[in-house]
């Protein structure tokens, strides 16, 4: 057999290294190669704005953190033990993105189908991709899928992937970490990989590498609080929310809307979408939306995609969730103001789970063979407690230009600021 390598550079691992020209087959399939077109942490490079990394490289990173992981795992326990299962784990990790949609989750709120509902259809349907699956053997494509659901059928490969110690998770951490410019994302993740063991049907972590173990927990906790649930990020996060909104009312109202072709089958409110349709849609089809919509007739929907084009964001209060009558105060203010309180006056609490023991827990094996669950063992992660903040989402103009009606909402504002 002829030897088959592909080496990229990559700014996270230096290199991801391609041995299986199968696996080479899928990246270049098409509907892997849309998700260089979706960025990776959606609207956040208005935030911090070298997060401008892709889907696609999260997926090769997510690859290439499943081989170390494969690779350690067989030399140690000899585990997978076929070519078969070692592909699953390989194909489950570099596939698992592939029906995130443009925005990711802010997109899964106007349209609740969320991207496993995408990536299982795209598996099964794109005759592309189901036919470089169907090269294993007509059964790969349903129990990959089975994987993504945790249907149980392949234990190891499914906590490989789906955990809180999975390789989708331990490359994210560091890519967004790395483009974002922030250090505290950061953790060893040769010394993780090594420190994995299995035991019992079980993907666990050797007591040696406890500290890497609360490195990595960490890690994931302040990327959460500092990064992923930035107010600014989640204020942007809203607007594209609310732009998407006015055009998906006005479409289905009859009312006329720029609307690109790509995006007709959705906004049409129609069930049966394609996967040949939602491929068709990524960052690139939504930007080209906004920018004819900065035009629109309809003077709510070309001021909101004018604010996201312009980054003339909501600003983000923090403070306790409104009663009802401060929600009638503001969106009295705003109305007001000139700005439709529906689509400009808006909250959203942000939670940060930070580590679940709870059924979901990492399993910790001593030397002895003994199993602790982390939090147990560890008085750093037993420490972390989940939070959350509200916050509140105003255009900048209710809370900073002078007159009557900003002295109201600033008062309704800073009253419970000051009280909370």
């Amino acid at each position: 057999m002829v030897h088959f390598e592909k080496v990229l550079k990559d700014p996270v691992h230096d290199e991801i290294r391609v041995d299986d020209p199968w696996i080479w087959q899928l990246v270049n399939t098409s509907a892997v190669q849309r998700l260089r077109r979706i960025r990776q942490l959606g609207t956040s490079y208005l935030t911090f704005h070298g997060a401008e990394h892709s889907r696609f490289t999260h997926s090769l990173g997510a690859y290439e953190t499943m081989r170390r992981v494969v690779e350690h795992l067989h030399r140690e326990y000899g585990w997978p033990d076929s070519t078969r299962e070692r592909r699953l784990a390989l194909s489950a990790a570099l596939l698992h993105d592939v029906g995130h949609g443009p925005f990711s989750h802010t997109f899964e709120r106007i349209y609740p189908l969320h991207h496993e509902h995408w990536t299982k259809r795209i598996i099964l349907e794109d005759q592309e991709l189901r036919s470089v699956l169907n090269q294993v053997d007509e059964a790969f494509a349903s129990d990959l899928v089975g994987v993504l659901q945790k249907d149980g059928k392949f234990p190891y490969v499914q906590q490989l992937i789906t955990s809180q110690l999975d390789v989708d998770r331990m490359d994210y951490l560091l890519r967004d970490a790395l483009h974002t410019g922030v250090t505290y994302g950061r953790f060893e993740l040769a010394r993780l990989v090594r420190s994995l063991a299995l035991h019992e049907g079980t993907v666990m972590l050797k007591q040696s590498g406890l500290h890497t173990a609360e490195q990595y927990i960490l890690a994931r906790y302040f990327m959460y609080t500092q990064v992923y649930l930035h107010p600014v990020t989640v204020g942007s996060d809203i607007l594209v929310g609310q732009i998407l909104r006015r055009a998906s009312e006005l479409w289905r109202e009859g009312q006329w809307v720029d609307m690109p072709d790509e995006l007709a089958a959705l906004f049409s409110g129609e069930d049966q979408v394609t996967v040949e349709d939602y491929l068709a849609i990524d960052e690139s089809t939504l930007q080209y939306a906004f920018r004819r919509w900065s035009k629109s007739e309809d003077r709510v929907l070309a001021n909101l995609a004018r604010r996201f084009l312009d980054r003339k964001l909501f600003a983000p209060v923090i403070r306790p969730e409104p009663n009802s009558e401060e929600w009638a105060a503001l969106r009295t203010a705003a109305r007001a103001l000139g700005f439709h309180p529906d689509y400009y006056v808006s909250g959203r609490s942000s939670e940060v789970a930070a580590y679940v023991y709870r059924g979901e827990g990492i399993l910790v094996l001593s030397d002895d063979g003994r199993v602790n669950e982390l939090s147990r063992v560890s008085k750093i992660v037993r420490s972390l407690n989940p939070d959350s903040e509200y916050r509140l989402f105003l255009p900048k103009e209710m809370l900073e230009s002078e007159g009557p009606l900003q002295h109201r909402v600033l008062s309704i504002v800073q009253a419970k600021q000051e009280s909370s």
